[in-house]
């Protein structure tokens, strides 16, 4: 997909079988739904990523590569099994249902700028 996927507050508890994002050359954008898994999402992402305000307990699916910044705050995280390998700019995932370290992220994804725990 060349441009941003704006599919924040549309009432989806998970993606329909049939989308599966490979590459997107802009933002990624899921937030204010009611997703429980980030499986169709795209392994990578260009600019930043956002699954804030979701149900997710843990990052499964999420894109390997996010350029840009990755929002995963405002869940229910327990676990960052799924992380991206890299995020670019900063990484947020504060009030969650876990309190993550800034050293628990680093261990999973290396990050370019900074954690918000």
């Amino acid at each position: 997909v060349n441009g941003t996927v704006h599919l924040s507050d549309k009432n989806l508890d998970k993606f329909p079988d049939y989308i599966q994002f490979g590459k997107v050359n802009g933002n990624f954008w899921c937030g204010q739904n009611k997703l429980t898994t980030l499986r169709g999402c795209p392994e990578y992402v260009s600019s930043s990523f956002s699954c804030s305000r979701n149900q997710l307990t843990s990052l499964r699916g999420s894109p390997k590569f996010v350029k840009g910044t990755f929002y995963c705050n405002n869940n229910q995280l327990t676990s960052l099994e799924g992380a991206p390998k890299y995020v670019g700019r900063n990484f947020y995932c504060h009030n969650n249902a876990k309190q993550f370290t800034k050293k628990e992220v680093r261990s999973v994804c290396k990050v370019g700028g900074d954690i918000y725990v």
